[in-house]
């Protein structure tokens, strides 16, 4: 099978690319606006925004697994009409491209499509109602997805992923905050009382659901991909601070968290055969490993 993966060189990219490389009569190609992290595996450096780009590399793959776009919430509020261009545009274009060439195409969207909930458990028959534009745009894609495989008979599986976690992850995360900050002999900084909480996914739990919907023969489903575990951000806090032998305070309330939400994957465990494997606790070590061999591995400044 052979299979491009868009967004190969992101926070996720890297994690499903190995993993779809590790299996059996699996070719997979990477295709993103950069090269892949010290050119681990193939990948076509190009702009899914242009459609005779992504039509020409989608020519000859069995699946396209659609990384690529804007996945931070705080870049899609600052930078709408680039999240619009990238997660909409982008995203009929890799529609399109996947129905010419008869490839099926396996999304990765977010819990956060559901905005604030209106019953728990939430499963994938909970009404959408996203509260912000990275949410709004993502399930633009899903129904761009959508829309075309009722047309022209695309195979679609949309998973809809919890907040991923693991190696590799952007400076900016609320881990990578509190690992820099009790380095720098500061407290942990919890905004607002740390009752917000998470379901945070691991990428290999990911990588496998991914994994999973490639080899599938469904042919249209919406999935959610989300771990069991929910873990508050003030125990968050209180697991890093107790590592690095620092301490927690708190700040106002961040304005345009996404709300916490209850998330069921009944649904993913039935089409897909797929159950969260890694316990929070040990991805957490994993990750705080992660990060400090890569703060330890930073050239120091000279004069």
């Amino acid at each position: 099978m052979r299979v491009l993966v868009t967004g190969s060189s992101g926070f996720l990219g890297p994690h499903i690319v190995r993993h779809l490389a590790s299996g059996a009569n699996c070719d997979v190609t990477g295709f993103d606006l950069q090269a892949p992290p010290d050119h681990l595996f193939p990948a076509i450096e190009a702009d899914f925004c242009d459609l005779g780009a992504i039509r020409q590399a989608v020519r000859g793959m069995d699946a396209v697994v659609h990384l690529g776009g804007v996945g931070d919430v705080y870049l899609a509020t600052a930078r709408p009409e680039l999240a619009a261009q990238a997660n909409v545009v982008g995203t009929t274009n890799v529609a399109i491209a996947a129905a010419e060439a008869g490839a099926r195409v396996v999304y990765a969207s977010t819990w956060e499509v559901y905005g604030p909930p209106s019953r728990t458990p939430v499963d994938e028959q909970h009404p959408c109602r996203p509260g912000h534009i990275y949410g709004a745009t993502k399930l633009a894609g899903e129904q761009i997805l959508n829309a075309v495989h009722q047309h022209d008979n695309l195979p679609v599986i949309v998973l809809r992923l919890g907040t991923a976690y693991g190696p590799g992850m952007r400076p900016n995360t609320v881990f990578s905050r509190f690992a820099d900050a009790a380095r720098a002999g500061q407290p942990l900084l919890v905004q607002g009382s740390g009752g917000q909480w998470r379901q945070f996914t691991h990428t290999s739990d990911i990588a496998r659901a991914v994994a999973l919907a490639v080899a599938s023969d469904v042919e249209d489903a919406t999935l959610n991909v989300v771990a069991d575990e929910s873990v508050t951000i003030l125990g968050l806090a209180e697991l890093a601070a107790k590592r690095y032998r620092s301490t927690v305070t708190f700040g106002p309330e961040r304005h345009g968290d996404p709300p916490s939400a209850r998330i069921a994957s009944a649904a993913a465990a039935r089409t897909l055969g797929w159950r969260p494997e890694v316990v929070f606790e040990q991805g957490l070590a994993e990750l705080f490993g992660d990060l400090d061999a890569r703060h330890n591995a930073r050239p120091v400044s000279g004069d």
